[in-house]
C-alpha cells in the first residue's frame, strides 16, 4: 500500500468544477424550461456525484483506497469551499443588481417573503449547522463510494485481462 497523501487540490478542483458545471446546466434547464419541476434535493445529489468523481480521481492517481483522514479532510474542505463559492455567487448577483447583500434581502430573494432579522437568525442558528453536517457527510460518503467504485472497476478490468 502506498503512503502517498491524497491529491487534495486535484480532488477539490474536480469537485468544484463538476459542481459548478452541473449547477450551470441546472440553471440553463430551469431558464429554458421554467415549468419543469426540479427536486429540492438536487443540490445534495449534485454534491454527491461531484464527490464521487473526486474520490475516483484520487484513487486513479494513488492506486489505492482513500483512508478516513483523507476523506474527512476532503469532505470538510469541499463543504467550506462550496459554501464560500455559493455565498460569493449570491454576493456577485446582488452586487450586479445594486442590492445590498444582507440576510433579510437574501431570505427575501429566496422565499419571496419578508422576515424580520431576529426570526431569521434564530432559525438559522440551528438549521445552518445541521445542513453543513449533512453536506460534510454527503461529500464524505460520495468520495468513499467513488474510491471504492474505481477499485472495483480496476479489479473487473484486471480479471478480463485489460
Amino acid at each position: 500500500m502506498s503512503t502517498t497523501s491524497a491529491p487534495m487540490i486535484r480532488m477539490l478542483a474536480v469537485f468544484l468544477a463538476l459542481l459548478v458545471a452541473a449547477n450551470l446546466a441546472l440553471g440553463a434547464i430551469s431558464y429554458f424550461f421554467p415549468d419543469l419541476p426540479i427536486p429540492s434535493a438536487m443540490g445534495i445529489i449534485l454534491a454527491m456525484v461531484a464527490a464521487m468523481s473526486a474520490g475516483q480521481s484520487a484513487t486513479k492517481t494513488l492506486n489505492r483506497r482513500l483512508v478516513f483522514r483523507e476523506l474527512a479532510v476532503f469532505a470538510v474542505l469541499a463543504t467550506v469551499s462550496s459554501a464560500a463559492l455559493g455565498i460569493g455567487v449570491f454576493w456577485g448577483i446582488f452586487a450586479y443588481h445594486g442590492v445590498p447583500f444582507t440576510l433579510e434581502n437574501f431570505i427575501l430573494a429566496m422565499t419571496g417573503d419578508g422576515v424580520p432579522a431576529a426570526e431569521i437568525r434564530q432559525i438559522l442558528s440551528w438549521i445552518v449547522p445541521i445542513v453543513l453536517i449533512i453536506y460534510v457527510l454527503i461529500t464524505y460518503f460520495g468520495a468513499t463510494m467513488g474510491s471504492r467504485n474505481e477499485l472495483k472497476l480496476r479489479e473487473k478490468l484486471a480479471a478480463k485481462g485489460r
